[in-house]
């Protein structure tokens, strides 16, 4: 039994099928022919067969290397087959999942099968997983490796590797060697371990998330607090978007402006075909037709938003799996990494920092107001929002809230810049 992926135990076995091999179901190695700090073998005799276990456990390393040896000492020929057998848990509430890589990408499991999947061929590596920490077993040996896994019971999952068939000649042995790590999912350390690396992932934006957490980690070096870093990345990021914020701002004021001037003939036209809605719709875009406007231009002012997803799903991920920010803190916020929690009101944890985003997010609102054209729906959406992402961002990681109030209080700024900026172009 493994415990490292915390209160959950994985379970794996090594399996060995022959014909004629006369073994029960489990075999009890009764050799210990050498231990010490870094080597232990061990092995059992079969008849005119010998296997043989060695672990090679290197100093500094999250590593084990474990070589099978299988000796045939009669003259006749010993066909067999090794099967690894492992049985782990599947949660993806709780971020436990099994992957595996077969040289293209790694494909994660995070929830039972209905059914049995199909053979997988020529696997490179699998294992069992959770937020932060791996237990994988990288294949050395070269051939046929096939893997086909199954719902065990509700969250369980039991995966089988298959080996490729080995006839072994007379007096013959056969060695299969692989390393299992036992360890965190850094990049860092998984880079040393070839494609292993393929298991730090970071979600769709992976291109993006990459660098974020590059730049996450080169800002905590020198300044030694990751919410600091959290804050310069946001500043930095707010920078680089300015100049496509302050044209879309300036673009949806002009139009907001505009619209305010035609809003008694809208008044108009909704009032006069109230009970026809076609038309009135036809009429309404005649008037912006008239008067040389495109109502999708309103539009424009989400736009800065828009671009900034990939950037928020990315660094999501980035606070979210980041071994490096597990247990980090800022401020009241214990942990960047996971919601906030101050105290308990009646079992429900109160959080702060999100209330503080939801008012940033009001204040942001109060200062752009909705355009006049808006129906009624859109209007109510509008006045909404602060407190629907609020409730949004209530479970999300307490680096992630950080990020965007700190990305609206500088939204504040620059608007009280594009409103003094407006009145002065009306004022000239």
């Amino acid at each position: 039994m493994i415990n490292i992926l915390n209160d959950r135990e994985y379970f794996s076995q090594l399996i060995i099928k022959a014909k004629d091999l006369n073994i029960d179901t489990n075999i009890r190695f009764d050799k210990i022919i050498k231990k010490d700090s870094n080597e232990i073998l061990i092995g059992k005799n079969l008849g005119n067969k010998e296997i043989l276990i060695r672990y090679l456990i290197p100093e500094d390393s999250y590593s084990i290397t474990r070589e099978i040896i299988v000796k045939n000492n009669s003259s006749k020929n010993f066909i067999f087959r090794f099967f690894e057998e492992s049985i782990g848990e599947v949660l993806a509430q709780e971020y436990y999942d099994f992957g595996y890589y077969n040289g293209d990408e790694v494909e994660n499991i995070d929830s039972t099968p209905s059914e049995p999947k199909k053979e997988i061929d020529d696997i490179s590596w699998f294992g069992f997983s959770k937020k932060y920490f791996l237990v994988a077993n990288l294949i050395e040996t070269a051939g046929e490796k096939t893997l086909k896994y199954e719902k065990k019971s509700t969250n369980l999952l039991r995966t089988v590797v298959s080996h490729k068939t080995i006839n072994l000649l007379g007096n013959g042995q056969y060695s299969m060697v692989s390393d299992i790590f036992l360890g965190p999912k850094d990049y860092k350390i998984l880079s040393q371990y070839g494609s292993l690396e393929k298991a730090h992932d970071l979600g769709w934006f992976d291109w993006l998330a990459s660098p974020l957490e590059q730049l996450l980690n080169f800002s905590n070096k020198y300044i030694k607090n990751y919410g600091i870093a959290i804050i310069i990345i946001t500043i930095l990021i707010r920078i680089l978007f300015l100049p496509l914020t302050v044209k879309s701002m300036m673009s949806m004021k002009k139009m907001q402006s505009k619209m305010a001037l035609l809003k008694p003939k809208l008044d108009e036209i909704k009032e006069k075909f109230k009970d026809d809605k076609s038309t009135q719709n036809s009429e309404i875009m005649k008037l912006y037709s008239k008067e040389g406007m495109n109502p999708l231009s309103s539009l424009s002012g989400c736009l800065p938003m828009l671009i900034q997803l990939p950037v928020f799903v990315a660094l999501y991920n980035v606070l979210l799996y980041s071994l490096d920010l597990r247990h980090t803190s800022f401020m009241w916020i214990s942990d960047l990494s996971s919601p906030e929690n101050l105290f308990d009101i009646f079992g429900i944890p109160f959080r702060a920092l999100p209330l503080i985003m939801g008012i940033s997010w009001y204040i942001t609102q109060k200062m752009t107001p909705p355009n006049p054209g808006a129906d009624e729906f859109q209007t109510k959406i509008f006045q909404y929002m602060p407190i629907l992402f609020t409730v949004m961002f209530w479970g999300l990681p307490s680096g992630l809230i950080l990020y965007w109030t700190i990305s609206n209080i500088i939204s504040i700024f620059q608007q009280i810049y594009i409103n003094q900026k407006f009145k002065r172009m009306q004022g000239a």
